[in-house]
């Protein structure tokens, strides 16, 4: 069985989290506690699953991963407190991730999982996170729209891929899932639809619906991006900075173009007239389904 520890204690409800146990935001962690065990919130969440726990207390956190000696338990975030007052304190493998790139290692666990060659340090090994191609398999989608863009923030270059696709002179449809209130800022030639932040199920049902996604994301702060897995386990490619956090598990010739910057548009284009959805797909379950994520978990831990 699997044990998550996800993010550190607290006395009150922390909102992000109740945004993914709520569905209206997606997590890839909820995915591994589904299918292979439990996820404890160390905060006082309102949960709804019998695989999730909401625990305050350190001293109860150890006694239900007492039921379960042979677990591995799976810290997500650091925190000194739950070093100190569960990791240190139980016999259990322990493995530790966190998606933020100045938060590498946790030398109590025994190994670290992370997602550049960079990151590797001490205990660390290189890790791809997965998803479970069940859940994410198409609806019988219909191609409305020729990109996609995902996120709310507008820190993964949409504006600027938006902008030099103006230069394109055949009329594209993009959509954006998110991107609602930056739409006046995109000055899109082209047909652009922007919707208002989403649940998981819908991103689920939209992200079909497009040709190519487009991630070209500058941040270094953060590790390796979710929407990459989603896109793609949903036969859609994905168009993604060469100089972006990535690894050997991820990038194949079915489901992505890595380029420059000033490549961007020619890369797209080019997607867009040779994508295949059904081979991006079946190259996303055979390098980084779920059930291959977690048997390379047991194999880094020797079980």
């Amino acid at each position: 069985m699997l044990i998550i520890l996800y993010g550190d204690f607290g006395k009150s409800k922390n909102q992000k989290q109740q945004l993914m146990i709520d569905g209206r935001a997606t997590c890839g962690y909820r995915e591994y506690a589904r299918k292979f065990g439990k996820i404890i919130y160390l905060a006082p969440q309102d949960i709804n699953q019998p695989w999730e726990h909401s625990i305050c207390k350190s001293e109860n956190v150890i006694k239900l991963i007492s039921k379960y000696p042979g677990s591995i338990v799976w810290s997500v975030k650091h925190s000194k407190r739950k070093d100190r007052e569960v990791l240190s304190k139980i016999k259990n493998k322990k493995v530790y991730y966190s998606c933020n790139s100045k938060n590498m290692y946790n030398t109590i666990c025994d190994i670290s999982l992370v997602d550049t060659p960079q990151r590797v340090k001490g205990n660390a090994k290189i890790w791809f996170k997965g998803k479970d191609p069940d859940y994410w398999m198409p609806k019988k989608p219909t191609k409305e729209y020729d990109y996609l863009l995902i996120g709310k923030r507008a820190d993964k270059n949409e504006i600027h891929f938006l902008r030099r696709l103006n230069d394109i002179k055949e009329k594209r449809r993009i959509l954006w899932i998110g991107g609602k209130k930056h739409q006046k800022r995109a000055k899109s030639n082209h047909d652009l639809v922007c919707t208002e932040f989403v649940s998981q199920e819908r991103v689920r049902e939209l992200i079909p619906t497009a040709k190519v996604g487009i991630i070209f994301t500058e941040l270094k702060v953060e590790g390796f991006p979710q929407t990459f897995l989603e896109m793609t386990m949903c036969g859609v490619p994905v168009v993604y900075n060469e100089k972006a956090p990535r690894n050997k598990f991820y990038f194949h010739s079915d489901n992505c173009i890595l380029c420059s910057k000033k490549d961007l548009i020619n890369s797209a284009e080019k997607m867009l007239k040779t994508f295949d959805a059904v081979k991006c797909r079946r190259t996303a379950i055979q390098h980084y389904s779920i059930e291959k994520s977690y048997k390379r978990i047991r194999k880094c831990l020797k079980l």
